[in-house]
């Protein structure tokens, strides 16, 4: 290439290649693959052409082109992105090409450009997804006064890459009419998860490291086999943290450790993914629905107590062929995709003698002792005097990294000889562990059993009661637990400091409080001991009068306005609450047990655990004295009557309503009669009896004017609007829906707010006022917006979508269903019945489809998948206000 073609001083570097171009070679065949190839060639090379750049390397899909200035480089790249989104390839393949734009200084060298802006902008393209442009901030300085019509930057954070020393501001280039939500940046910086936060390092496990992330990255499961203590768990984080960059949707860890029954294996993957259902829909059928599509990897923990849901993770692997998993466990899944590998503890040394200090410290057993005995006394150092006494340490606990951390958190106290000396005198005591388990294992339970006797008496209560909790836990309910002070002879606050530095509570600082934590084998030592203390019967009964407690203080808020906060605090301390219902169930306890099902049963609801919520419900509801006739028992069953009813069906649900209102009948309830009455209401009258509906609605709403409950009064309102619209007497629903929404904002009934402006939608929609029909749809979808609340949300988002089309916007619309698409499956959400009764009728997509060029449909529903939900909600509420267009858009 001729030398003036190279330009030098202050250029401009732009890098592309195209997305899954390997995969996309094997899945097309040779002839195919070079079509889709040579156009993607064509449409770059003739947006470089445009604007004056000068190619300097090709290879297969991937460019390097330079500019003499930064917004010619911006240009070219709007205009190619812009030409193959609209380019059709002969395999009607998407064209995705990812690209990085740097502007810096052009040094040559040889035949070519040298030094570290070439490599930056390089690393920038790698960073970018395909369809994705990735600017540097001196791109951005210099071009951003010139920058095409339809595009601007958006900020997407500070970024390690590989090779680059310093962090790198990044932008992203959004075109209009293009995608502009793309995953998170391929940086050095971890992608979105949820793997814990190691605060320590991981020694002496650089071999499993390499061999374990082999496996991953060839196979689909990999199971860390190994008994307790071994560190499979620090091993499974390690890796994923490493390979997850390979996961366009992040490596995800689900604790498994609390989960005692099989069947809520999914329910606990669903939590760590945040699969939010409001539809009934079980965790298998809404991983199912999900995890097929998407990119990421499962980290499952401890898995050895549930290993018959090992059928779910080989479902879950078919159904999903870009869904990896590591297990951790101590016994094997037997899956066909299994690969094991075992866990060995870490080496340790042979005898003292011979070896020097340096050979003594390369041996992992030894580097982690003195690591962590670094991290409790700074000045520690390994020297020939100690040397001896840490080798025997490390042989006596067989190279288990637990019992290592914990015996040299002892270092201040005690010393290298003090601890060898009371592991020699101590951990050859047996009882503490099952005869029959392995050597390791024992010892294991024996290093704990030490650990536990070197605390205080204080402390060592103290570690008993916390075995109580399942999960986790807070201070303050710890200090209601566990206390009093005068019980336990010092503040919980300050015993627990004491255990944390002993490493036997964990502490994981949240944004609104610390949660407190034992690794699983040392709760459940401190479970064993607490069940030979006196204190059990009373701490068991504190720990589920506490979280009954947490859970009726909760129960309001999940009616009103910022559930979201109530359901995250609940969902924090799911495995308490099942333990507080068990042990209610377990003692027999009937009074608490209702009040805590009761106060428990919107969580399930709002959860979508509708089956584990009902099963809760029936085992409360079968406690002997349960069937004493109180109020509680009546709002038990009205509780799982809603469960059922939400699930689907109505037979259950009525045979429970039926049963409340006989008890209401019973206590002489008044309220509860009218509640009752309203509830079969739902599933006495079907759409050919509204008639009969409305009559009884009558006697409904009289009853609740008695009472003076004006909050119950307004949702007769909304159910006679709803029986309206059945009987499709439009114009009479909605002179009585309207009237009702005004009436739920003043009474902040949000849930009923949302629910009366679907029903009034759809009275507007059959009444040929689809601007009216929009406009109370997007009310509804708003406030659940407002609240966070995804999956009701989400599932307004079609029937906007036809609203849309009805203003003559029919690529907007499909654009709105593509977002539902999308948003549903991230959210495993289904319509509501009533919602999807609607839309068959109308069946927007196909005439959507029918309106539109199938290209141009194609495109707009394409660019709606690409959104997220504020993306949605925002453009449509855009799209709604935005006048009629005449004929298409």
């Amino acid at each position: 290439m001729d030398e003036p073609s190279r330009p030098t001083g202050t250029i401009t570097f732009l890098f592309s290649d195209m997305e899954r171009s390997t995969e996309l070679a094997v899945e097309l065949g040779a002839g195919p693959y070079r079509e889709v190839l040579e156009q993607q060639q064509r449409l770059l090379r003739e947006a470089f052409a445009a604007h004056g750049g000068i190619e300097r390397g090709t290879e297969g899909d991937s460019f390097f082109v330079v500019f003499r200035d930064a917004p010619s480089a911006v240009a070219t790249a709007v205009d190619a992105q812009r030409a193959l989104a609209e380019a059709h390839s002969p395999s009607d393949t998407a064209l995705r090409v990812r690209m990085g734009i740097h502007t810096g200084q052009g040094l040559p060298g040889g035949d070519d450009y040298v030094g570290i802006d070439v490599n930056r902008a390089a690393r920038i393209a790698s960073a970018a997804h395909g369809g994705q442009v990735l600017v540097s901030d001196a791109t951005r300085a210099l071009s951003i006064g010139s920058l095409p019509d339809g595009v601007a930057l958006r900020y997407v954070g500070q970024h390690r890459l590989k090779g680059i020393p310093e962090p790198e501001r990044l932008y992203q280039l959004t075109i209009a009419g293009l995608p502009s939500d793309f995953p998170a940046v391929r940086s050095l910086d971890a992608p979105v998860t949820n793997l814990p936060v190691r605060v320590s390092t991981l020694v002496g496990r650089e071999r499993d490291l390499e061999e374990v992330e082999g496996l991953i990255r060839v196979g689909r499961l990999v199971t860390l086999l190994g008994s307790g203590g071994t560190g499979k768990t620090s091993l499974a984080t390690e890796v994923a943290r490493r390979v997850a960059p390979n996961f366009p949707d992040g490596a995800w860890f689900v604790a498994l450790d609390s989960v005692v029954d099989p069947q809520l294996v999914g329910s606990a993957i669903v939590a760590a993914l945040n699969l939010r259902d409001m539809t009934g829909r079980s965790a298998r059928e809404r991983l199912l629905d999900n995890l097929p599509g998407r990119s990421l990897l499962l980290v499952l923990d401890n898995f050895e107590q549930i290993v018959e849901a090992a059928p779910l993770v080989g479902e879950l692997l078919v159904v999903a062929p870009t869904v990896k998993a590591i297990v951790t466990s101590r016994a094997p899944l037997r899956l066909s995709a299994e690969q094991v590998y075992p866990v060995a503890p870490l080496a340790v040394p042979g005898p003292a003698d011979g070896l020097d200090l340096v050979e003594l410290m390369s041996v992992p057993s030894v580097h982690l002792f003195v690591d962590r005995a670094r991290q409790v006394q700074p000045d520690f150092e390994l020297t020939m005097g100690n040397a001896p006494a840490i080798g025997d340490i490390c042989r006596r606990l067989d190279g288990l990294p637990l019992g290592i951390e914990l015996a040299a958190a002892r270092m201040p106290l005690l010393g290298p000889v003090g601890i060898l000396d009371r592991l020699e005198h101590q951990l050859a005591l047996s009882g503490l562990g099952p005869r029959d388990a392995p050597e390791r294992q024992r010892t294991l339970e024996n290093t704990i059993a030490w650990s536990h006797d070197l605390l205080d008496g204080p402390s060592r209560s103290l570690f008993a009661r916390l075995g109580v909790f399942a999960g986790g836990w807070r201070l303050e309910q710890a200090e209601a637990v566990c206390g009093p002070a005068t019980e336990l002879g010092g503040e919980v606050v300050d015993i627990l400091d004491r255990l944390v530095n002993q490493s036997l509570v964990t502490t994981n600082a949240r944004a609104d409080a610390v949660r407190f934590g034992m690794l699983e084998t040392i709760r459940r030592h401190a479970s064993e001991r607490l069940s030979h203390d006196e204190t059990y019967s009373n701490v068991r009964r504190r720990h589920m009068l506490t979280y009954l407690a947490l859970a009726e203080s909760a129960a309001p808020a999940l009616e009103a306005r910022g559930a979201a906060v109530a359901l995250e605090r609940l969902g924090e301390e799911r495995e308490n609450l099942r333990t507080a219902v068990r042990l209610a169930v377990d003692t027999k306890d009937a009074q608490v047990g209702l009040r805590l099902g009761n106060a428990l049963s919107r969580f399930w609801s709002l959860s979508g655990e509708l089956e584990e919520g009902a099963a809760s419900m029936l085992a409360l509801l079968a406690i002997p004295g349960a069937e004493t006739p109180t109020s509680s028992r009546m709002r038990a069953l009205e509780a799982i009557g809603n469960m059922y009813y939400f699930a689907g069906g109505r037979e259950r649900p009525r045979e429970m309503y039926r049963a409340q209102l006989e008890l209401a009948h019973v206590l002489n309830d008044k309220h509860g009669i009218a509640d009752a009455r309203y509830n079969l209401l739902f599933v006495d009258y079907g759409p050919d009896d509204s008639q009969g509906a409305l009559v009884e609605l009558d006697g409904i709403e009289a009853a609740y004017r008695e009472l003076g409950d004006e909050r119950a009064i307004a949702r007769t309102m909304w159910a006679r609007g709803s029986q309206l619209v059945g009987a499709s007497r439009m114009a009479e629903a909605v002179k009585i829906l309207e009237p009702a929404i005004i009436r739920f904002r003043e009474l902040a009934d949000y849930r009923y707010q949302m629910q009366a402006a679907g029903s009034l939608s759809a009275a507007n929609f059959a009444l040929g006022n689809p601007a009216s029909a929009a406009r109370w749809l997007l009310e509804g979808v708003a406030v659940a917006h407002e609240d966070r609340n995804l999956p009701m949300t989400t599932a307004g988002l079609p029937s906007i979508a036809m609203a849309v089309f009805h203003l003559g916007l029919p690529e907007a619309a499909a654009e709105i269903l593509g977002a539902y698409d999308g948003l549903s499956q991230r959210y495993g959400v289904r319509m509501p019945e009533n919602l999807e009764r609607l839309l068959t009728t109308h069946d927007p997509p196909a005439q959507v489809r029918e309106a539109l060029e199938p290209d141009v449909y194609d495109r707009a529903r394409a660019r709606g998948r690409q959104m997220g939900i504020d993306e949605a909600v925002a453009f449509a509420m855009e799209m709604v206000g935005r006048p009629a267009a005449s004929g298409s858009e």
